[in-house]
C-alpha cells in the first residue's frame, strides 16, 4: 500500500491521546482533490483538511491531516477516531473497484496498526446521509 505524502499546510493541530475506531466518509462531490479539500476546510476556518486520509476515485491514497493529530470530519467524535475520505458522492455514484480496495486495504492496515475494532461511518455519529447509501461500507469495514 502506497500512501502520497502531500505536504500540506496546517494550522494548529491538537494531539489525538487514543485511536479507537475509524469514521468513513465521502466528499459529495465528484471531481475534488486532496488539496481542494485542503483549500475548502482552511475556507470553513479550520486548520486544513479534517480527514486523515483522502482516496482518489483511481485508488489512489492521500495523506490528509498527519495521523497523530485529532480530526475535524466528525463533531463529537473526533477525538478518538481516524478518518478516511473518499472521492466522490455515493448519495448518486458507485465507487469504482480500484478505490473500493484501496479504502479497504487502508483500513486493514489502520485497524492492525492501531488494534481497531470499530469502524462506522459518518452518520452513526452524526445526523448526515454521509457516506452515502451507495458506500460499499461492509465490503470495507469488515476485510
Amino acid at each position: 500500500m502506497n500512501i502520497i505524502e502531500t505536504n500540506l499546510e496546517f494550522g494548529t493541530l491538537s494531539k489525538r491521546k487514543s485511536t479507537q475506531r475509524i469514521i468513513l466518509h465521502h466528499a459529495a462531490g465528484s471531481n475534488f482533490t486532496v488539496e481542494d479539500v485542503h483549500r475548502m476546510h482552511k475556507n470553513n476556518g479550520w486548520s486544513g483538511i479534517g480527514y486523515h486520509f483522502y482516496v482518489r476515485k483511481d485508488g489512489k491514497i492521500y495523506r490528509g491531516r498527519p495521523e497523530w493529530a485529532i480530526g475535524a470530519h466528525a463533531s463529537g467524535s473526533n477525538y478518538n477516531s481516524l478518518g478516511i475520505c473518499a472521492e466522490g458522492n455515493f448519495e448518486n455514484e458507485t465507487m469504482s473497484d480500484a478505490q473500493k480496495n484501496s479504502i479497504k486495504e487502508l483500513v486493514a492496515y489502520l485497524k492492525n496498526k492501531y488494534k481497531i475494532t470499530t469502524v462506522v461511518r459518518h452518520r452513526d455519529v452524526g445526523s448526515t446521509a454521509c457516506p452515502g447509501k451507495n458506500y460499499p461500507f461492509y465490503y470495507i469495514a469488515n476485510g
